[in-house]
């Protein structure tokens, strides 16, 4: 009856597959519930289909990846109201289309929503067996010691969620490539004289560990977690978001912030255009930022209920309607933005630093000034996306001080000290204004607004306390002698999804309680597609006009929630593991006849 079903139609025999992929997996986590085992990420990218074209899950058929052996090359979308047709691999009408099922993870309860991170106790962790195989030493202490922890870097760090909250490793933010990359910016150098903080004496090492985990809780929030290296839409007034917003989010210009030493910042060109490559997953969420010249352009906003954009005259928080000039959105792990930051990167990394013809640079045939979407886009952008952060983070970070506040002086006090919640708390806090707002007090970078706060603070909050306790296991190793790093064994990497923090609301912690630091970091709030517009938005015009159909729909909310199905042991054994096992059998029966 399977065969007779499945053989009418030739063409529908990639969606059976799928069908049939999704339901072993599910049974594969039936087994894994009953025997209380743990399995990969329930989804990997370009896995089930190494070479072609495969539907993400979670976003209705609107987005696929490109796969090419095993390896994502891109991720693209159609064009609404179309969406990806497997059976013919290529988009077609909704209507015409059998979107397979959406592969599902176990999931565990979400916490109850709070105001703000209470502090408890982390429960006893037992000694971190999980090793990678070993690899060759890098001539560093920090970071053969880093290198160790590759299981639990790719377990814990370098994951990615899709719309409806499936956690997958990152494509774009690969351990390998971090590792790489640390050892040019840290070790080699990039012919500045100033370089990313590893400390590679026998003691001042773990001053390197704990700077670069600074790095990537700040990183997880800014890229890993959406496995995008473009700057998102992430400013919108009810379900409506401004294309503008490539000018700059949250009242910023991006083309107008340049440095105090204006010789370092890049020449704003009207003429310029260009399209982000990558944005965050999302059915029926914006498109990708992107700017092109007419500066009596009227860009319009994306409408989220519709999925397509309207031209009308829309602004952003900044009373800009045009994408004139709007070229120097964020970019790399850490999203590095503005003319300022853009043209340092030129000149520390890049064309702009070999015409000076005084030192040698990383990338002088790359003008990031003149091709800002060179980090992301390049045939190097592997490895840009990790260095591009890594720069920003040496230069802004690192070489930060005033009269109150020395980077590398609190970044010694804290390790030096007792690393509890409220040193961890304050150092992370300070550290992730300083990038996010160019300062260490809150609200030095709104002074008309003290109560505002750093974006997802405590996020970045909760990413420092688990990349120091659980992966680096920093307490344990300060509380040692400092002897060899022992041989790992070798061992095959066991994923799992990994807790990503629950954000607070970005409300600044100012009663951690009694206890030392924080507890593990809890299960993810998925994202949801994106919501109707409640109310109209006081800053639209009438549209003239069917709306226009776009491209591109990449988005994420990250305010809604989406359940997930959860797999439970009930305790009936022997009868559900039979059952699931004959499940399976059946599949794979069904397959062969195919």
């Amino acid at each position: 009856m399977i065969r007779r079903m499945y053989s009418r139609n030739q063409r529908h025999r990639p969606i059976a597959a799928y069908y049939a992929v999704a339901i072993t997996i599910y049974s594969l986590h039936c087994i894994a519930a009953q025997l209380n085992v743990e399995l990969p990420f329930c989804w990997t990218p370009c896995t089930e289909v190494p070479t072609g074209n495969e539907i993400i899950p979670g976003t209705r058929c609107t987005l696929y990846h490109e796969c090419n052996n095993g390896k994502v090359m891109i991720r693209r979308s159609c064009t609404a109201p179309l969406v990806f047709d497997m059976a013919k691999n290529f988009c077609n009408f909704y209507e015409q289309v059998e979107c397979p099922p959406d592969i599902t993870c176990e999931p565990t309860p979400f916490p109850s929503q709070s105001p703000e991170i209470v502090p408890t106790k982390m429960p006893s962790l037992s000694p971190v067996t999980e090793e990678p195989t070993a690899s060759p030493l890098m001539g560093s202490r920090a970071l053969d010691y880093i290198a160790s922890k590759k299981i639990l870097f790719e377990k814990y760090v370098l994951v990615s969620y899709t719309s409806a909250g499936v956690s997958y490793q990152s494509t774009l933010y690969t351990f390998d490539e971090f590792m790489t990359s640390l050892k040019v910016m840290g070790k080699d150098g990039f012919g500045a004289d100033f370089r990313f903080f590893l400390f590679d004496s026998s003691h001042d090492y773990v001053y390197g560990m704990v700077n670069s985990a600074a790095f990537l809780a700040n990183a997880m929030v800014e890229s890993i977690s959406t496995d995008s290296c473009d700057e998102n839409h992430e400013e919108g007034i009810n379900g409506r978001y401004a294309m503008s917003n490539s000018c700059g989010q949250y009242k910023r210009s991006y083309q107008d912030e340049t440095c105090e030493d204006n010789a370092y910042s890049c020449d704003v060109d009207p003429n310029m255009q260009v399209t982000a490559v990558t944005s965050a997953p999302g059915a029926r969420s914006p498109p990708p930022f992107m700017c092109q010249p007419g500066n009596n352009n009227n860009a319009g906003y994306w409408d989220t209920n519709t999925g397509v954009p309207v031209s009308a005259a829309y602004s952003n928080s900044n009373g800009r309607t045009d994408v004139e000039g709007c070229c120097f959105w964020g970019r790399g792990a850490l999203l590095t933005r503005n003319v300022c930051n853009l043209g340092k990167l030129n000149y520390y990394l890049g064309k702009g630093g070999f015409k000076q013809g005084k030192r040698n640079v990383l990338y002088p045939d790359i003008d990031f000034c003149a091709d800002p979407e060179a980090t992301c886009s390049s045939p190097v952008a592997d490895a840009l996306r990790w260095r591009t952060g890594m720069f920003e983070w040496s230069d802004r970070v690192q070489r930060y001080s005033n009269e109150e506040w020395d980077y590398e002086d609190q970044l010694r006090q804290f390790v030096d000290g007792d690393l509890g919640y409220t040193s961890l708390r304050d150092f992370i806090t300070s550290t992730s204004r300083i990038l996010s707002s160019g300062c260490h007090k809150r609200g030095c970078a709104h002074p008309y607004m003290p109560d505002i706060e750093i974006r997802k603070l405590a996020e970045r909050i909760a990413n420092f306390d688990m990349i120091l306790n659980t992966v680096l296991d920093m307490r344990s190793l300060l509380s040692q002698p400092i002897a060899p790093l022992p041989s790992p064994p070798n061992q095959t990497p066991n994923f799992i999804s990994p807790n990503k923090p629950t954000p607070n609301n970005d409300i600044e912690q100012t009663n951690p309680g009694p206890t030392i630091q924080l507890a593990p970091p809890t299960p993810p709030k998925p994202p949801a597609f994106f919501q109707p517009p409640t109310n109209p938005s006081p800053n639209i015009q009438p549209t003239q006009g069917e709306p226009i159909p776009g491209e591109n729909i990449v988005f994420d909310n990250d305010d809604a929630t989406t359940n997930l199905i959860v797999l439970e042991d009930n305790g009936a054994f022997p009868i559900e593991l039979s059952r699931t096992i004959m499940l399976s059998v059946l599949i794979t029966i069904a397959m062969m006849l195919l």
